[in-house]
């Protein structure tokens, strides 16, 4: 058994309100099953989901505590479509070092460096035909707690193998189709670190302009929320030469950055005088966006997104509303605007695919994540979570050096 520090969600006192503790906890990465390597962990992005994972009450979906924060607690069949309508589309990320390999281990050996993204099982339909994140397994494989190889030190279990790594836990045991050998990749331990989020909101956003809509020069797009999903959007929708690029949010720190990166308008939420999101982007561009891409989950702007979407237009849901919530639309003007409603996981990506060519973007200067990412020592996980909340910060990155 390894001892190792790792973020453990306790049961909550009060109802959604973390009980988060960094304590050490026993990992048995010595007994690797097939397609598992052990990995040191340097650097972890924070999520939305596991905030929201990590605070919910004791039962719900049914989850137990104690667990590894950036992991799912155990489920059963039945609620794997609920998980799939509550957990935010953007997976943990991570970024580590191999520290030792299981059976039938081909690509990947010990000293690698990996980046960690989502698992799939790489047979059913959706992953034979490149879609891993539309994975018929994919809530059992990354949201439910199967592995049994990590305690605390009093011997209680603790639910792991979230997204097939858990890589809130420094020494974490990792599913091999949930990581991207970096080798070839990386140019330093700081660059590891750096490119440790790109499995997770960067991906998204950046799949949501490549993948889910195809964008192009004729496009003009419309992005509400400049978090890390929303602002890989925009870099991407720069990338394939859209017409314009309409970035919306309510910190006017992150619209600043929005137009240093690309965005040919800006509307910001909170000032006075908004109205409705729908006015605010007619009012730049008449007919409205030929792509509306929502990052909030928040209903009011998710509503006003669609109908800020042109005739013939595209509609994407990234961000996850309240779970009761329902999308109401006339039916008879939606057939006559032949508008498309898409959802997007992951922005369709693959991640060893998509992960190298975000690289390649940032070593050409066309996709700066440099300019969006703030490092804190593991210990200050909550100042970390609170920064992001407050709109500092747009992608936290934990730093598990020894």
């Amino acid at each position: 058994m390894t001892t190792t520090k790792a973020i453990i969600a306790l049961e909550p006192k009060e109802p959604s309100k973390r009980n988060w503790t960094l304590e050490e906890i026993q990992v048995d990465s010595a007994s690797l099953g097939e397609n598992e390597i052990a990995v040191e962990i340097i650097a972890t992005g924070i999520c939305h989901t596991d905030i929201v994972l990590g605070s919910v009450p004791t039962g719900t979906l049914d989850i137990q505590y104690p667990k590894a924060v950036g992991h799912e607690g155990k489920t059963t069949p039945r609620i794997y479509l609920q998980l799939h309508q509550i957990v935010m589309s953007r997976a943990a990320s991570g970024a580590g070092i191999t520290r030792a390999i299981g059976p039938n281990v081909q690509d990947l050996a010990v000293g690698d460096p990996v980046l960690l993204s989502f698992n799939s099982c790489s047979s059913c339909q959706q992953c034979e035909a490149n879609h891993p994140a539309y994975c018929d397994s994919f809530a059992q494989l990354n949201y439910v707690g199967s592995s049994k190889a990590m305690t605390r030190r009093d011997g209680e279990r603790i639910w792991a193998s979230y997204f097939g790594q858990s890589s809130f836990v420094q020494q974490t045991v990792v599913s091999t189709k949930s990581a991207v050998n970096a080798k070839g990749l990386i140019q330093s331990i700081d660059e590891l670190k750096l490119f440790a989020t790109l499995g997770c909101g960067f991906q998204t956003g950046m799949g949501a302009i490549e993948n889910t809509t195809q964008a192009g020069p004729k496009d003009i797009v419309m992005i509400a929320g400049m978090g890390a999903v929303g602002m890989a959007a925009l870099m991407t929708a720069k990338i394939k030469k859209c017409k314009a690029i309409i970035a919306v949010d309510r910190t006017q720190s992150r619209l600043d950055l929005a137009t240093e990166l690309g965005a040919t308008y800006t509307i910001n939420t909170s000032h006075e005088g908004f109205t409705t999101l729908d006015a605010a982007v007619r009012k730049i561009v008449p007919n409205g966006a030929s792509i509306a891409i929502d990052t909030t989950g928040v209903p009011l702007i998710m509503e006003q997104s669609l109908q800020a979407t042109y005739t013939l237009g595209k509609f994407v849901t990234i961000g996850i509303p309240p779970p009761a919530y329902t999308l109401n639309i006339n039916v008879t003007a939606h057939i006559n605007s032949g508008r498309a409603i898409l959802g997007c996981i992951e922005g369709d990506c693959a991640p060893k695919k998509a992960i190298p060519q975000m690289i390649q973007w940032y070593r050409e200067g066309l996709f700066p994540i440099d300019r969006m990412i703030d490092f804190f020592d593991v210990s200050e996980f909550e100042t970390a979570i609170e920064s992001m909340h407050a709109g500092g910060s747009i992608k936290p990155v934990l730093v598990w050096e020894s």
